[in-house]
């Protein structure tokens, strides 16, 4: 019996000894597969995320050369000398920028791709391939000179250059957002992993365990295990990027970890029993509270770009997460803090989000001025039929119609100057040949400026010793003096004090003003008034922009940025709220002093026609009937009619001179002169025009008995024009 007992005990402990074999056997094997599976789960997630990284990179450099290559299609459009160029500033940084997108795609490829991935990186080669051909046709354009060739461009530009620039952006972008959602998918295929083998061997833990009464040996083991996988966790939050931080439950700091100490600067001995809010600003400092009360209550607490304040002073914004600690009862004994640096992260978005803010308000600029052109046109040609008609009546007795007449006169020029704002809007307001001193300009509008202000307001001036000639109209400095004054004036409604002074300056190609090297004169406008904010600096010279309730319209600051930029300077504004608010403009200097020698230009006198023949091409009807008569009642033969294809089919040999509008139904006026000069070459032409526009160059090149007449004009403007363009080729037979 006792040898069948020692036979059954053998046998059980046999049995118990095979069990915890293979026990061991399933452990062992469940944690060398474990670690195969982490460390293959680990390489895909550094892969997964290493691709996310490079198609960020892309992501954010496509933004970064449209950037610029929007910059020197600017400058070129400006006429800044050497913008199209490839050593200029801009062109330059476009080409090192779209050189460094080719090598991020070039980094993407060399990453392993899904199909899908693999799809989204040769939309966007390809997009960017094309946009890369266009830029060479835009810069070609640019640098060509031609008016047509560089009017192409900057439709490519704004046209499909865009929409190449839009699909690659949107390529690396979802290439980007695929590699996001692959490392996501990746990290929770191996948190899922590790759970499950994690579970496995509790499991396994647990039956060796109760084994152990037997078999201690396998509890021993067992719990040098449990102690080597706590090893290996604590080492991974030791050694963890981001801040991993415990809290007791009344903010005591416990555990710091090397990723706090370097987000922070403080060591973990200097932080392990102090407060938390030790690292958040005096005025947040509640917010440790909030958070404790939130994990007491057993919920997670999370804040996306809360601000910290570092050892050195400087302050930082994280993403944090707090959450509880329970104890094996589920009792909530601690916090545990996650948090992460942001700073550059946030301060990127907020640098895209001020590009797109700035794109989107030059696009409002460009549709105003384009607006303001064509109600120019359209109010010029009224303008012109009531100064002439005006003319026409004036030849009549009568001492009322006389009266009548300086009422007519009176309006039009009015509206005349109206159409010279909304054309300085436009940038379409014909530039003056004219060199003015600034200090003479300050000087002598200082007594009407004073008159503007009331007793309470002191206007200060200094001007600069020597001269400092601008190119510009004396109308325009005195309209951007008293814009800049009454504007200081409404910013001071208790009193104080305005400062203009003039001075010379050199700039160096330093990058801190949008101008070429060179001499500049310099105005400054600076007041102590209430200042404005951020937003209202952003948007200050946007037309129909105030800040003036009722009585303001908008475009007194807007026409100081466009008198300012039809002169070849710039403008910037400094304000800060309570302090006060300085405009500082800068104006090339020219070589010719301002009232210097300059001669005056005499009146255009009425000339007499000897019967030549005159072809009137203008779609307005009662604009037509005034230069018909104008024309004939001046010694001119006139057949007129109203598009470009009843001209075309006049007999030219029978006109000595041709008349038409820029802006036709059928075609432009250029096109019509372009196809009359092929049947008739040395055809003079007369262009008619309400929005000031250039010298006018044809395709066949510019000819030299073409001239421009600017509506509103007056029958002598009209009459001095032709008998100019007919003075360069001898007359028609008749």
């Amino acid at each position: 019996m006792h040898s069948s007992r020692r036979v059954h005990v053998g046998a059980r402990l046999g049995g118990v000894f095979g069990l915890v074999a293979l026990l061991l056997i399933i452990s062992i094997g469940v944690a060398v597969d474990n670690i195969l599976t982490l460390r293959r789960a680990d390489r895909q997630v550094a892969e997964s995320a290493a691709l996310q990284r490079d198609a960020s990179t892309a992501k954010f450099r496509a933004a970064d050369f449209n950037g610029w290559q929007t910059g020197y299609a600017f400058d070129t459009i400006r006429g800044v000398p050497g913008a199209a160029a490839d050593d200029g500033v801009q062109r330059s940084l476009f080409l090192a920028s779209t050189a460094a997108f080719r090598q991020d795609l070039a980094r993407i490829a060399a990453h392993p791709l899904t199909p899908a991935q693999e799809q989204q990186l040769s939309i966007a080669q390809d997009a960017f391939d094309h946009f890369m051909d266009l830029d060479a046709q835009i810069v070609a354009g640019y640098r060509s000179g031609d008016p047509a060739q560089i009017a192409a461009a900057n439709d490519l530009v704004a046209g499909e250059e865009l929409q190449w620039f839009a699909t690659a952006a949107d390529a690396v972008n979802h290439l980007a957002e695929l590699a996001r959602a692959d490392a996501d998918a990746d990290t929770a295929t191996a948190l899922r992993t590790s759970s499950r083998a994690l579970t496995i061997m509790i499991v396994v833990g647990v039956a060796c365990v109760l084994l152990a009464i037997v078999l201690t040996w396998v509890a021993t083991r067992t719990a040098a295990n449990t102690a080597r996988h706590k090893a290996t966790l604590a080492a991974i939050v030791e050694q963890s990027a981001d801040a991993t931080v415990a809290l007791t439950l009344d903010g005591i700091v416990t555990v710091w970890n090397s990723g706090a100490e370097r987000i922070y600067g403080y060591t973990a001995e200097e932080a392990i029993g102090s407060s938390a809010a030790r690292f958040l600003l005096p005025s947040r400092a509640h917010m440790v509270r909030v958070g404790l009360s939130e994990v007491i209550a057993g919920r997670q607490f999370q804040v996306e770009g809360g601000l910290r304040i570092r050892k050195d002073g400087t302050q930082i914004k994280v993403s944090s997460v707090t959450m509880p600690i329970r104890d094996e009862n589920g009792v909530v004994v601690a916090a545990a803090v996650l948090e992460r640096d942001i700073t550059a992260r946030m301060r990127r978005e907020a640098d895209e989000k001020l590009a797109t803010d700035r794109a989107a308000r030059t696009a409002r600029l460009e549709s105003l001025g384009q607006l303001a052109g064509g109600v120019a046109h359209d109010f010029n040609n009224l303008l012109a039929i009531i100064l002439n008609c005006a003319e026409f009546i004036a030849d009549e007795p009568g001492e009322q119609a006389a009266e009548d007449l300086a009422r007519i006169r009176d309006a039009a020029q009015r509206g005349q100057a109206l159409t010279s704002q909304l054309l300085l809007f436009a940038k379409r307001e014909p530039t003056q040949d004219e060199s003015v001193d600034l200090n003479s300009a300050v000087a002598g509008a200082r007594d009407l400026l004073g008159r503007t202000l009331g007793a309470s307001i002191t206007l200060r001036c200094q001007t600069y010793d020597g001269a400092l000639p601008v190119r510009t109209d004396r109308g325009r400095l005195d309209q951007i003096l008293l814009n800049l004054v009454i504007n200081a004036r409404d910013a001071m409604p208790d009193g104080g004090v305005i400062q203009i002074d003039t001075d010379r300056v050199d700039l160096a190609e330093d990058g801190t003003l949008p101008l070429p090297p060179g001499h500049y004169a310099q105005l400054t406008v600076s007041d102590n008034g209430i200042g404005m904010s951020a937003e209202v600096r952003d948007r200050l010279f946007e037309p129909f922009f105030t800040t003036k309730a009722q009585k303001g319209t908008g475009l007194g600051l807007a026409t100081v940025y466009g008198i300012v930029l039809a002169a070849e300077g710039t403008i910037r504004v400094d304000s800060t709220p309570g302090v006060g608010t300085t405009f500082r403009i800068v104006l090339p200097i020219v070589t010719a002093p301002a009232e210097a020698g300059r001669e005056l230009t005499p009146m255009p006198g009425r000339r007499q026609g000897n019967g030549e023949r005159v072809l009137v091409v203008e779609d307005e009807d009662a604009l037509r009937d005034v230069v018909v008569r104008i024309l004939n009642r001046n010694g001119y033969r006139t057949i007129a009619v109203r598009d470009a294809d009843a001209a075309l089919q006049m007999d030219l040999d029978a006109v000595d001179l041709l008349i038409t509008d820029m802006m036709l139904p059928d075609r432009s006026g250029p096109a019509v002169a372009d196809e009359m000069h092929s049947r008739r070459p040395g055809l003079p032409v007369v262009f008619m025009t309400g929005q000031g526009d250039p010298v006018v160059v044809s395709q066949s090149g510019a000819f030299e008995a073409t001239r421009v007449v600017f509506k509103p004009f007056s029958a002598a403007e009209l009459l001095d024009t032709i008998g100019k363009a007919l003075e360069v080729t001898a007359p028609h037979p008749a």
